[in-house]
């Protein structure tokens, strides 16, 4: 879905000119936005943090100030989590990222394949990534003045203080034989 409306703003604002417009234009738009998101995706939540022991995924604070809130969802851009719930800077983000954008030249227009332009798709893929975190940062909240309970962590939980498990489930107590 987030390709489709991005392809049609670029569409909109005629922007990867040279994919020309109407239908074709709109393919083209498309099809490259959802090659850098396969990309991105491929680089910074699969191949990356396997290499260096990182956790992609966002962990909501919850609880604080709208300020320490925000500037924490921002701040996950560049830290987030190892394997063992330590804080550590977000190799698989910045350079899966960069990974995306580097491969992008592949397939853009032969004018969108500067080093500038790489690094300002970067630079764009990273404030809306702060965004995307402030947004994942306050849905539970937005959920819970909405009324829809089902998908909001209790009270008492906070998420973005609790460690995450390491390594398999523990297995079961050994039960004791019955006589």
């Amino acid at each position: 879905m987030g390709s489709a409306f991005t392809a049609g703003i670029g569409q909109a604002r005629d922007s990867l000119h040279d994919y020309g417009q109407g239908w074709e234009g709109y393919g083209k738009r498309f099809g490259s936005s959802v090659a850098s998101n396969a990309s991105s995706h491929l680089f910074g939540t699969a191949l990356i943090p396997s290499i260096t022991h990182e956790d992609p995924r966002y962990f909501v604070k919850l609880f604080g100030s709208p300020k320490s809130r925000i500037l924490y969802a921002m701040s996950r851009i560049v830290v987030t989590r190892t394997d063992d719930g330590r804080p550590t800077f977000n190799w698989s983000y910045v350079m899966g990222g960069l990974m995306a954008e580097s491969l992008a030249t592949s397939y853009l227009p032969e004018n969108e394949r500067t080093a500038a332009k790489t690094f300002t798709r970067f630079g764009v893929r990273v404030g809306f990534g702060a965004l995307d975190n402030v947004v994942k940062e306050y849905w539970p909240t937005i959920f819970k003045g909405l009324r829809i309970n089902k998908l909001v962590p209790p009270e008492r939980s906070d998420p973005g203080t609790v460690t995450p498990q390491v390594g398999p489930p523990a297995p079961p107590p050994a039960r004791e034989p019955q006589h």
